[in-house]
């Protein structure tokens, strides 16, 4: 369930919206997310001097509310978990064929183009992997036992499912009954960049979509004197909530974190975090703490974010330098900071 908590800042004097904002923060797709959108964005030329300021601050409001149901509907349709959604049905089909909404078809789409981009180290069809981890639960942390391992990577190959489109209808089979779908190694990012198109089709030239860790920043930040950069900062891995190792300033930018610091696990010294390898099934184990991707498309930099830490630092570096405008950042287990050339912001 998604639920929205509506606020308006103001960061400007009395008697100019310029600056001020509306902000939602709410719980989706097991993650804090915080929206925010600009007023000047939605003053209209018809309000009265009078009435300027509440009309623009309704009008953010409900548009954020727009931006509620455009989450709420995404997850429906995209998470394990929702009985009666698109990928619960897909997982659920025993190898039939599902009808999906468009959105859906688009999005696996795009995994599957990642999947063989990467080579299968990025692969959608990882679920009966990861249904074997447990990163959320207070008690019983258990490693998966070897044999149900190697029974749940039997049915990870991104090759077995099958999209079809035909006269407006979208369908999508797995040929393995017993594989399953896991997109939440993309679906923020898709789902930011739609809320994006959202944005740009209300006419909003600023705003931040913070989907815990993918950001997408839309034009530049509304300042007093006109704009400026957005200030945004990369997480201290294992450090203080909002800790940050590095500050960047960008405009009309995604930036996506993949980390082994938010969903992990000790035990018997050791730590297993949520980015598996999709051969092993275990943990990826390497000397990188995180990686973040700066692009347009925060769908990209969510896949992107994935695959390079899974490749490490040699083969993510020589992957990001073959895509246009796109860079990566990786803090290595010594906490050092390296990127790619002409990495944005610094």
């Amino acid at each position: 369930m998604f639920v929205l908590i509506t606020v308006c800042s103001v960061s400007s004097g009395c008697g100019t919206v310029s600056t001020e904002s509306c902000e939602s923060v709410g719980f989706f797709f097991d993650t804090v997310i915080t929206l925010t959108a600009y007023e000047k964005d939605f003053i209209s030329e018809d309000s009265s001097f009078f009435t300027r300021n509440s009309d623009a601050n309704k009008k953010c409001r409900d548009f954020l509310d727009k931006c509620s149901d455009i989450c709420t509907r995404y997850e429906f349709l995209l998470s394990t978990t929702k009985e009666g959604g698109d990928v619960w049905n897909i997982n659920h089909a025993k190898g039939q064929e599902v009808e999906v909404d468009k959105d859906t078809y688009d999005l696996i789409k795009i995994a599957l183009d990642y999947a063989k981009l990467s080579e299968g180290a990025f692969d959608p069809t990882i679920g009966t992997v990861t249904d074997l981890w447990n990163f959320h639960a207070d008690t019983d942390k258990a490693v998966p036992d070897e044999e149900a391992m190697q029974e749940a990577l039997s049915h990870v190959d991104y090759n077995k499912v099958v999209l079809s489109e035909e006269s407006g209808k979208y369908t999508v089979q797995l040929l393995d009954k017993d594989a399953r779908l896991d997109l939440g190694g993309i679906a923020k990012g898709y789902i930011a960049d739609k809320l994006k198109n959202l944005y740009t089709e209300s006419g909003a030239t600023s705003g931040i979509i913070n989907l815990g860790g993918n950001v997408l920043l839309i034009g530049n930040k509304p300042v007093k004197s006109g704009v400026s950069p957005y200030t945004t900062g990369v997480q201290k891995p294992f450090g203080e909530a909002n800790e940050t190792i590095v500050t960047l300033s960008l405009e009309d930018s995604s930036l996506v974190t993949s980390g082994i610091y938010d969903r992990f696990f000790e035990k018997d010294g050791e730590i297993y975090h949520h980015i598996l390898d999709s051969n092993t099934g275990m943990p990826v184990r390497n000397n990188i703490y995180s990686t973040t991707i700066v692009s347009s498309s925060s769908a990209d930099g969510d896949a992107l974010s994935t695959i390079c830490y899974c490749l490490g630092m040699e083969k993510g570096m020589k992957l990001i330098e073959s895509i246009p405008d796109t860079y990566v950042l990786y803090v290595t287990d010594k906490y050092e900071i390296v990127t790619s050339d002409g990495f944005p912001g610094m």
